[in-house]
C-alpha cells in the first residue's frame, strides 16, 4: 500500500484550522505484512528475514480503516495543532472479522473459537499444504494423516489467537509459577482449553500435555522437576497404551502444547508471543523379532505468533514453512548462488546475531545466562533477549537468528521448534562439547532436553555445526554450562 494524502479544500480564512481535520496514522508498535507482499513472494522463501515495512498514510480524522484490528488507540497534538492518531495494528489475514474490543469478554471468546469451525477461519486464516516431495523416515507415524494432524494443530492455534489478541496488555496476572516472574494470566488458561478441546475432539485416542495442567509451584525439585515428570509420566502413559492397542491404532500421538509462550511480554502488551504446539509420535512397542527400539520424536509443530501474523509450520520429512511458503534449506537451493561456491569458513561467531535465553525459574539459570551476554558481548555482531523460546527457535529457522540457546528448557517450550528447526536445515543441539571424532547424532537435543544451542541453517556447505561449536566453546571458557 502506498502512502497517499487527503487534503480537503481549503477557505483562505481557514486554513489553519482545517489542518486540524488532518491526522496521521502512523502504524507502529508492531509490523504488518499486506496481503499485497505475500502475493508478490516467490515461491520458495530463503532463509532470509521477511520484509517487514512500516505503513504511513494522511486520512481524515472521522474515517477509519477496516482492513486491520486496532489494538490500542490514543490521541495526541502537536506543536502545529495537528490530532496525530498513534495506534498499533496487526496482520490483516489474522485479525480480521475478530469481535470488537469493546464487547470482548473471556467466556464468550472461548465459546466463539470453539463455535467457529474451520470452514470460516478457511478465509481468513492462512494454512499449511505439505509438498509433495515426502522424504518420511519415521515410518512408525507412516498410518497417520500428518497433514491433517497439521490443520488441526494450525485451527487450534488460530482459535486461540483471538482470546491473546483481544486480552494482550489488558489482563491482570492470575497467579504465579515458580516464582514472581513466572506469570499465569487468565488467558493463558482459556487458550489452553480451546487448543485442548479442538485437539481432542479430531483425535480423542490421543494424548494431550499442556503447560497449565502442571503445577509448578510446589513440587520436589522445583518446577524443573515438575515439569521433567509431567513429559515422562504423559511419554510413559502413551507407550502403555500403544503396547495394549490394535495395529490399525499403533502409532500414538502426544500433543505438548505452551498455549502462550512469552506470557510476560504478553501481559505487558508486547508483540512477542507465540501459540507453540508440538507433536510427539510414539514408537510402537519393539517386536519379538527385533529388541530395538525407537525413541519419541516431534513429527509436527506450528509456532504462530498472532501480533506479527506469523505462522511459522513444520512435518517430520515434509519441510518448514512460514505462512504456507516453504523454507529451503541453502543446501537445496540453486547451486549457481555465489555463498555455495564459497569455501567454508573457520569461524562465523562475529558475524552472527544470537538470542540468548534468560530462564526466569532458578536465579543460578539467571546467573549463568548474565555470564554468557557478558563473555558474547564483544566476540558477535549483536545480542538479544525476546524471553520467547518457541518464536526464538521460528526465527533461528527463518535465520532472522544466527543462533538461541538457552537453560532449562521445559518440554512446551521447545516441542514445536525441534522439527521446525530441523525442517528448516537448522542444528538443535545439546548444549555439550562435540568431540571431532564424536558421533554427531549423540549432540542432537530431543523434547526431554532441558540445555539446548538452536543454529540456523549454515550458508556455506562444509559450515555445519560451526557455529554451536563456537558458543560452547565460550560458554565452558567462562563456566556457564552448569548451574
Amino acid at each position: 500500500m502506498k502512502s497517499t494524502m487527503k487534503i480537503p479544500q481549503l477557505q483562505p480564512t481557514s486554513s489553519f484550522r482545517a489542518a486540524t481535520m488532518i491526522s496521521i496514522v502512523v502504524m507502529s508498535s508492531s509490523f504488518i505484512v499486506s496481503s499485497s507482499a505475500f502475493q508478490s513472494l516467490p515461491a520458495q522463501i530463503t532463509p532470509r528475514p521477511c520484509c517487514l515495512r512500516r505503513q504511513i498514510m494522511m486520512v481524515p480524522l472521522q474515517r477509519r480503516s477496516n482492513n486491520c484490528c486496532i489494538r490500542k488507540h490514543h490521541v495526541t497534538c502537536n506543536n502545529d495543532g495537528l490530532a496525530i492518531h498513534h495506534h498499533s495494528a496487526m496482520h490483516s489475514a489474522t485479525c480480521r472479522h475478530l469481535p470488537s474490543m469493546t464487547s470482548l469478554s473471556l467466556s464468550s471468546l472461548s465459546s466463539a473459537s470453539n463455535n467457529d469451525g474451520a470452514n470460516n477461519e478457511s478465509s481468513h486464516y492462512i494454512y499449511t499444504t505439505l509438498d509433495d516431495d515426502a522424504d518420511c523416515t519415521n515410518t512408525f507415524t507412516s498410518s497417520r494423516n500428518l497433514q491433517h494432524v497439521l490443520h488441526t494443530i494450525e485451527h487450534a492455534a488460530y482459535a486461540a489467537s483471538k482470546i491473546a489478541l483481544a486480552t494482550s496488555g489488558q489482563i491482570a496476572i492470575q497467579s504465579t509459577k515458580a516464582n514472581l516472574r513466572d506469570l499465569v494470566t487468565e488467558s493463558d488458561v482459556r487458550c489452553q482449553q480451546v487448543i485442548k478441546e479442538i485437539i481432542l475432539k479430531e483425535f480423542p485416542n490421543d494424548l494431550f500435555l499442556g503447560e497449565e495442567d502442571v503445577d509448578l509451584s510446589s513440587a520436589n525439585g522445583g518446577s524443573s522437576g515438575a515439569s521433567r515428570a509431567a513429559l515422562e509420566a504423559v511419554l510413559k502413559r502413551g507407550a502403555r497404551s500403544t503396547s495394549r492397542s490394535t495395529k490399525e491404532e499403533e502409532e500414538r500421538l502426544v500433543f505438548i502444547v505452551d498455549p502462550i509462550d512469552g506470557t510476560t511480554n504478553f501481559q505487558a502488551g508486547l508483540p512477542i508471543y507465540a501459540m507453540s504446539i508440538g507433536v510427539v509420535a510414539l514408537p510402537p512397542p519393539p517386536s519379538s523379532s527385533s529388541s530395538s527400539s525407537s525413541s519419541p520424536e516431534v513429527v509436527a509443530g506450528v509456532i504462530y505468533n498472532p501480533a506479527l501474523g506469523e505462522m511459522t509450520s513444520a512435518v517430520r520429512g515434509r519441510g518448514c514453512y512460514l505462512n504456507n511458503r516453504r523454507i529451503k534449506p541453502p543446501s537445496q537451493q540453486e547451486d549457481d548462488q555465489n555463498h555455495h561456491h564459497l569455501p567454508p569458513r573457520t569461524s562465523i561467531l562475529n558475524q552472527s546475531l544470537i538470542n540468548v535465553g534468560f530462564p526466569v525459574s532458578k536465579e543460578s539459570t539467571l546467573r549463568a545466562s548474565s555470564k554468557a551476554v557478558t563473555a558474547l558481548a564483544t566476540k558477535v555482531r549483536g545480542l538479544r533477549m525476546v524471553a520467547c523460546a518457541s518464536q526464538a527457535m521460528a526465527w533461528v529457522a527463518q535465520s532472522k537468528f544466527s543462533a538461541y540457546f538457552s537453560w532449562d528448557l521445559n518440554g512446551w517450550d521447545v516441542a514445536a521448534g525441534i522439527v521446525i528447526v530441523e525442517e528448516s536445515g537448522g542444528l538443535v543441539s545439546k548444549m555439550m562439547v562435540v568431540e571431532d571424532d564424536g558421533d554427531e547424532s549423540s549432540s542432537r537435543a530431543g523434547v526431554d532436553t532441558r540445555d539446548m544451542i538452536i543454529t540456523c541453517p549454515c550458508e556455506r556447505k562444509g559450515e555445519e555445526g560451526l557455529l554451536r561449536d563456537e558458543l560452547v566453546e565460550v560458554l565452558v571458557e567462562n563456566d556457564c554450562l552448569e548451574y
